[in-house]
């Protein structure tokens, strides 16, 4: 899978000048195999598993450090359209105040080519919290305008060198799940935008990592939402009633859809996320 992300960074039109790619502690044996397949590729293995947000932020760093003007990250279960980079560089440096550069990303499967995953993502007041535009919609060109968004997913996104040292990298403290949210609130508060630039299309195999709908998925998601709403309401205590309500709007949706076995890893990953809100960044778990 993480091949077939790396062959389609190798196939846009035109060549991208780097590509950096950050096994985080894989046992299945890719990253061997990503290093044959394409040794000119800058492999970085992480000796642990570090997460999301900081497996990421090695790659950022050392772009960075190597004088990248913009980094586009992409997940292992995600492939770019040969012309996505290139439209989606052309949006980002039209304009100094766009931070950051989302596309249209579909479902990849052969029954759900054309349905769209995220176009963007947005603030919705009841239950309050992020949705994913277009999520699970045919696309007839619903939303092919490009402008401004008020949030992003991290499965494919092309960042500014400058956006990071205005909002930071991604905050460590996440381990899976929301990171990409809270560097959005974080992007938006420095003053920059992200533009949404439906021209650029990438596909995505959903939750490849974790499984989608698995108890790992539930334990990350349900401790890293604690911390979200934490960050993106303040740490007071109105914060409670939002993340009550979205919480509630959660178990009844999926208790209506026959799903139960989740329960006990949604409530696993909330005590270890209120546990969390307590402790140093560098002793969270």
């Amino acid at each position: 899978m993480a091949c077939n992300a790396v062959a389609s960074v190798y196939s846009l039109i035109p060549p991208i000048p780097s590509v950096i790619i950050v096994d985080n502690a894989s046992t299945d044996g890719s990253d061997v195999e990503i290093q044959r397949r394409f040794p000119q590729a800058a492999l970085i293995r992480n000796a642990v598993n570090k997460g999301f947000a900081a497996g990421n932020n090695v790659g950022i760093r050392y772009a960075l450090e190597h004088g990248a003007d913009c980094v586009l990250l992409l997940n292992n279960d995600a492939l770019l359209d040969q012309f996505a980079v290139n439209t989606m560089v052309s949006a980002l440096f039209a304009d100094s105040r766009r931070g950051v550069v989302v596309p249209k990303i579909y479902f990849h499967s052969p029954g759900n080519a054309q349905h769209i995953w995220a176009a963007g993502a947005q603030w919705r007041t009841w239950p309050p919290r992020v949705t994913m535009r277009g999520y699970g919609q045919r696309d007839v060109g619903q939303y092919d305008v490009p402008g401004v968004v008020e949030y992003a997913t991290a499965c494919a996104l092309l960042i500014r060198q400058d956006t990071f040292e205005k909002a930071g990298l991604f905050d460590e403290s996440y381990f899976m799940y929301q990171e990409d949210y809270a560097f959005c609130d974080r992007v938006r508060a420095s003053g920059l935008t992200l533009w949404y630039n439906p021209a650029s299309i990438v596909y995505h195999l959903v939750s490849a990592s974790t499984g989608e709908g698995s108890p790992q998925k539930w334990r990350y998601w349900s401790q890293s939402v604690i911390l979200f709403y934490a960050q993106h309401y303040g740490y007071r205590w109105w914060t409670v009633a939002p993340l009550a309500m979205f919480l509630t709007w959660v178990a009844v949706r999926e208790l209506s859809r026959g799903k139960i076995n989740w329960i006990l890893p949604l409530w696993q990953g909330v005590q270890v996320g209120l546990g969390n809100l307590w402790k140093r960044p560098s002793e969270r778990r």
